[in-house]
């Protein structure tokens, strides 16, 4: 897929879709589209141009080394327009088209060298004499008329090779003096049919190859906005629309991965449940609109606070959170949740549902709570215990962290609130006022 398909503005998209769905033999491109294609088709086309100038040169060796074995009297003439003068042309339209140039040079360039091969190999035919001299001009049209059926050039360029050729043709055959003017003159139109019928040819077959292009640039447009949607459909499949966090099932996908990976330790695994303080009394009084400006502050401040690579934030449900933690101990859990407590807390969110008396400061909070994973535990055991040390967080006032803690070797935990862990209670275990 191409970085012009990605960029391809949607006029040109139209235009594309209009010549696509009209006759083939309608298409004709112009502007922006032409120049799209003239780059996109520049590598062939210059690989043909230059095959074909090493063919000639190749080939004036091969006759300047034939006429020294069959001919040498004639070497004089033969060795330094045959053997020096083509091969010095050709390689200059070989030097010219190693980089793209305007599309008015590329067909200038390839005109005069047909034409220069033409003169060529006519002015060796007069010198020679005889029959040899429209032996000369005749393979020298062979290799012009070769030139006509392979170069990719615009289609004015075509025609003018067209009707140049033949033109200089009987030109030399004009000069011969053992030709007859009208056969000279039936001789050229002969050939000049011919060549029409290339350039036709050649008309219908540059059709065809700008109705590949303009297929090929469709289908790569196509499979770029394709991508998009499906990369959009994953977005809305995989995060919330409203705060940008990882959604349930998201985080269902990535507690599914951890959990059958041996390397993780389950010990190290923490959840924490967070839970925006009397949402309710917020929207009830301030409307829907503020509690979504709320829920998108308090989502990017959670966002921020975690570890990058480490921890996964999704939004669970209405005002809840969970946070996935990996490689985390209970003290950096602790520390990780009350950053995120105390950091929604400073961005003094006003809740205009609470009571200004009983409520002070009045300001949207948090709670937390945090469970960690054992060997032989299931996930959704872990997300209860979570969920069940939030709503003790909250039933001891709200705004803290509650931790639930494992006893070594125990699947059933026990308890210790924030005070409790800052002691080193949370390392000895000796704590456990209470057992979920």
């Amino acid at each position: 897929m191409t970085d012009a398909a990605t960029e391809l503005p949607n006029e040109l998209k139209a235009e594309t879709d209009r010549l696509l769905a009209g006759r083939t033999r309608d298409i004709e491109i112009s502007g922006s589209l032409l120049r799209l294609y003239l780059k996109r088709s520049w590598p062939q086309r210059s690989k043909v141009v230059r095959a074909w100038a090493i063919w000639i040169i190749c080939l004036s060796f091969v006759v300047v080394a034939m006429y020294a074995f069959v001919s040498p009297r004639d070497l004089w003439l033969i060795a330094p327009i045959i053997g020096v003068f083509i091969p010095v042309i050709t390689f200059g339209l070989f030097l010219l088209w190693l980089r793209p140039r305007h599309p008015r040079i590329e067909g200038l360039s390839v005109l005069l060298v047909l034409i220069g091969i033409i003169v060529a190999y006519g002015t060796v035919g007069l010198g020679a004499g005889g029959a040899d001299s429209e032996r000369y001009l005749n393979g020298s049209l062979s290799v012009a008329t070769i030139g006509i059926v392979l170069f990719r050039v615009e289609r004015r360029w075509s025609l003018a090779m067209g009707c140049c050729c033949p033109l200089v043709y009987l030109a030399f055959q004009l000069l011969n003096p053992n030709i007859e003017v009208d056969k000279a003159i039936a001789s050229c139109l002969f050939y000049a049919m011919g060549l029409f019928s290339v350039v036709a040819a050649r008309k219908y077959a540059e059709i065809v190859f700008k109705k590949n292009f303009l297929m090929s640039l469709r289908n790569d447009y196509r499979n770029v906005e394709l991508t998009r949607a499906n990369r959009l459909l994953e977005t809305l499949a995989t995060r919330d629309p409203l705060t940008g966090l990882a959604n349930r099932r998201s985080a269902a996908d990535h507690i599914a991965k951890i959990w059958d990976d041996d390397a993780i330790p389950k010990a190290t695994i923490a959840f924490v449940m967070v839970d925006i303080d009397h949402f309710k009394k917020l929207n009830d009084a301030a409307g829907h609109a503020a509690g979504d400006e709320c829920l998108k502050r308090v989502a990017r401040r959670i966002d921020t606070s975690v570890r990058s690579g480490n921890d996964v934030v999704c939004r669970y449900g209405g005002e809840e959170f969970l946070i996935v933690l990996t490689d985390v101990t209970q003290e950096t859990a602790w520390k990780l949740a009350e950053r995120i407590r105390s950091g929604v807390e400073r961005l003094a969110l006003t809740n205009p549902g609470l009571d200004p008396v009983t409520d002070a400061p009045g300001l949207v909070t948090i709670s937390l709570g945090v469970a960690f994973a054992a060997d032989g535990m299931d996930s959704e055991l872990v997300a209860k215990r979570a969920d069940d040390a939030l709503y003790e967080a909250k039933r001891r006032g709200r705004n803290r962290v509650f931790m639930a803690i494992a006893p070594e070797r125990a699947l059933v935990p026990a308890e210790v609130d924030a005070p409790s862990i800052l002691q080193g209670a949370r390392l000895t275990g000796r704590l456990a006022p209470k057992v979920l």
